[in-house]
């Protein structure tokens, strides 16, 4: 975005539009007179003007200027030399005159691009041609902060929150390296089309502080922001941005700065000296808790700051605001994803962490052992796919609807570990067979020896005028000679949630060889079912499966339908409140996560957990209840693959590559091809740089799920992200032709436009509108609704 200048009444310099002071002389705008830090400089040779369509230095190839300030001209260019998309920044001659200046430039750049992370703007070369000097760098589309808040004013706390938890993040990795911004503001941190931040200029503030520069009068740092140690010129630290991360905090909620005053030195002078108001008195809507999270940012004492940037990071996680992009509304469809709707032009090396991380790694899982020991198992049982012999393909639900229920009662028993179908569908599929509905008792007992599953439990059932009659035969796996035989019996298919399930649950416990002990222990536990109504929970099962595939529309009317069932139905209550939160409903979500909640109890024991994690990040805004939990589950159901996935979601959002990474693999471990957990490996790798490395895994889960979009519309975002616009463009329409109705119109017509072919960007803008007439949850074009 291109950002307009404001000239200097004294010296005719110009500055961003955002500034408040001249960077070149120190007068406050608007004033004819009045002291200032430092007339002595002119501006002796001007930056020369690049036209659009220009080569510069041979391979920058000119698209248009994005702004001017005291460092230079910024502009939008294409390296030929990659066929990618750069922010080109050329210094004033005035500062690039003394040869000190660049070779502290040129060191600092080289410290600075050790920084990667996602929410730290790219840093790339300094280069000298046509007699001016220039610094390269990533080009993030989207409006600076600073811009933002000019334009929309104050923002609600959580969004402000959301953006300064991503400052942190990313001041965080670079004070890790060593580097400090030292001119943090909001002119600095740019706001891509889906809210997320990325702050920019590390390591120029450092170079302009040198001798020379700052003996010939250039303001370093920018007052409004600074920190009292930089107002009296002291050495500072990674707590000098920390305060100028409050003030941004401060503007953002409250619509102005802390300080104002008629001087660049008076504003620099009560940054030293003067307590800054409450602002709450300016904002009542703030919270008393992020109230005193930024006044402890502004302490004048840097030792009663927040010593580092994670430390506030955590703090606005604990406030339950902060949450990051892949779990703040608004965000796109992906679930548990934090994309950043940027281009990068540069591969980033996934480093993993040394051995200090592993050594934590290792002392945790065993932490977790320790809390959550594992279930006093007697025998292991797996219950795979029954036949339907009614004749009749109506019942063909009760396939599925049936082991679901033994499992999820069997498990109830700490006595039992429990294989679900699923796990040895995953199996199968493995070893070639690409339908789960084809086990049969060779390949399950085969199976079930590859995972040391004890006993192997298959089924069938029946009907008979309006009697339901279903039959369960135990084998032992070892010997494949059957154990047990037994029929269970009702009126209508209601009968078997109402009675059959707890007494083939009984009799299976049994069968296995508990005790009588045992069995009689949990067997008021396993008598309890999910759902009241045998139909609401085929819609439930119908639901789920689509949520997981991520055909949305098609999961919210079965859930519905499976709650007007059963208005107290927790696990249709629960993967509803999940597309609320990803559609942005944030009133529909807190509504459907507190009825979940409210009818737990009649949930197992790993269900109750999920929503227990659930409604502690958003509710009781408990991001370390939520964490317990999940620990929980993982240790209690090592074999459950849905936990590796939150699991993995979880890692990335805060940054944890490496454990993000680990806890994708455990769940790959159970089913190499697992299409959303691959998707979801893809955007770790992505996330932390390695492209090449996000495009195979994204490719594999195309590979592997042909009929699902989802892997697609991603890959189309890797593209995107790295310059490939037409490449980009192909995917996202291959994810359209495969599902309709699944989006993606609208980020096609924004890259025609960025491409220039402004009719075809047009043509596919309607069709986005007519595809989601009304519907603002997808009118992901107004990008500020998801900052």
């Amino acid at each position: 975005m291109k950002k307009d200048t404001v000239a200097c009444p004294r010296c005719h310099f110009d500055n961003p539009s955002e500034t408040n002071f001249c960077g070149k002389c120190g007068t406050k705008f608007g004033m004819t007179d009045g002291p200032s830090f430092s007339r002595t400089m002119t501006l002796l040779t001007p930056v020369p003007a690049l036209q659009r369509g220009k080569i510069f230095a041979g391979r920058y190839e000119i698209i248009e200027e994005l702004g001017r300030g005291g460092m230079g001209s910024v502009y939008r260019a294409e390296d030929k030399k990659v066929s990618e998309e750069i922010a080109l920044k050329l210094i004033n001659p005035e500062i690039a005159r003394d040869r000190r200046i660049i070779e502290r430039f040129s060191h600092e750049l080289k410290v600075a691009r050790q920084i990667s992370h996602r929410n730290v703007c790219r840093m790339y070369d300094l280069g000298e041609a046509e007699k001016t000097h220039f610094i390269t760098m990533e080009y993030v589309p989207g409006e600076d902060l600073k811009s933002l808040i000019k334009r929309i004013g104050r923002l609600p706390e959580d969004k402000a929150l959301a953006i300064a938890k991503q400052a942190a993040e990313g001041l965080a990795e670079a004070h890790r390296l060593g580097i400090v911004h030292r001119d943090l503001k909001p002119g600095n941190i740019m706001v891509d089309r889906e809210g997320n931040a990325k702050i920019m200029d590390f390591g120029i503030a450092r170079s302009l502080k040198a001798k020379a520069v700052t003996a010939a009068g250039l303001i370093i740092g920018t007052p409004d922001y600074m920190s009292p140690e930089q107002a009296e010129a002291k050495e500072v630290d990674g707590r000098s941005d920390i305060y100028s991360l409050g003030v941004i905090l401060y503007e953002m909620t409250t619509g102005q700065v802390p300080f104002e005053g008629e001087t660049a030195l008076s504003v620099a002078m009560k940054h030293k000296s003067e307590k800054p108001r409450d602002p709450r008195d300016l904002n009542p809507q703030i919270s008393p808790a992020a109230g005193r999270l930024i006044l402890k940012c502004l302490e004048k004492e840097k030792e009663k700051r927040f010593q580092t940037a994670s430390e506030i990071s955590a703090a606005i996680e604990a406030l339950g605001e902060g949450a990051p992009a892949a779990e703040r509304t608004g965000a796109r469809r992906k679930p548990l994803t934090s994309k950043e709707f940027t281009v990068t032009f540069r591969l980033r090396k996934f480093i993993l962490p040394g051995l200090a991380a592993v050594v934590l790694a290792v002392l945790g899982f065993v932490l977790w052992r320790i809390a959550f020991k594992t279930k006093p198992v007697e025998r292991s049982v797996a219950v795979i796919h029954f036949q339907n012999q009614t004749g009749d393909a109506a019942f063909d639900y009760l396939r599925s609807a049936i082991p679901n229920l033994l499992i999820t009662s069997l498990e109830q028993s700490k006595y039992l570990q429990v294989t679900t179908f699923e796990r040895l569908g995953d199996l199968l599929r493995q070893m070639g067979k690409q339908d789960a509905k084809t086990i049969d008792g060779d390949f399950g007992f085969e199976l079930c020896r590859q995972d040391n599953v004890e006993a192997l439990v298959l089924g069938s059932y029946v009907k008979a005028g309006e009697t339901f009659a279903t039959d369960v035969k135990i084998f032992d796996v070892k010997t494949r000679k059957m154990i047990k035989s037994f029929t269970a019996q009702g009126e209508g298919a209601q009968s078997i949630l109402d009675k059959q399930i707890a007494q083939l649950s009984r009799e299976i416990s049994r069968g296995v060889g508990l005790s009588k002990k045992a069995v009689d222990e949990t067997k008021t536990l396993m008598a309890q079912t999910p759902a009241a109504s045998i139909d609401a929970y085929k819609f439930y099962l119908a639901g789920h499966e689509k949520l997981e595939k991520m055909f949305f529309d098609e999961a919210r009317k079965d859930l519905e339908k499976a709650i007007e069932l059963d208005p107290q139905f927790a696990l249709a209550y629960h993967d509803l409140s999940k597309l609320n939160l990803r559609s942005g409903n944030m009133p529909a979500f807190l509504e459907t996560i507190t009825k979940a909640r409210e009818f737990s109890a009649r949930a197992a024991e790993k269900d109750r957990l999920y929503i227990e994690a659930d409604y502690a990040a958003h509710i009781d805004r408990d991001p370390e209840k939520r964490f317990r939990n999940l620990q929980e589950i993982a240790a209690k159901y090592p074999k459950e693959k849905e936990i590796h996935l939150t699991l993995t979601g979880y890692f990335m959002s805060k940054g944890m590559f490496a454990e993000a990474v680990v806890a994708a693999e455990k769940g790959l471990a159970l089913d190499p091809e697992w299409p959303i957990m691959l998707n979801q490996l893809g955007f770790v790798y992505l996330e932390a740089g390695d492209v090449v490395k996000a495009e195979e895994i994204l490719k594999k889960a195309i590979a592997v799920a042909p009929d699902e979009p989802n892997a697609m519309d991603s890959l189309g975002f890797l593209y995107y992200r790295t310059g490939r616009l037409d490449e980009a463009i192909e995917a996202y329409q291959r994810a359209i032709k495969v599902k309709p109705d699944f989006g993606g119109e609208e980020l096609i017509g924004y890259i025609e436009a960025v491409k220039g072919n402004y009719g075809d960007a047009l043509a596919w803008i309607d069709q986005f509108i007519l595809m989601a007439p009304g519907n603002d949850n997808k009118g992901r074009g107004y990008w500020w609704k998801a900052i």
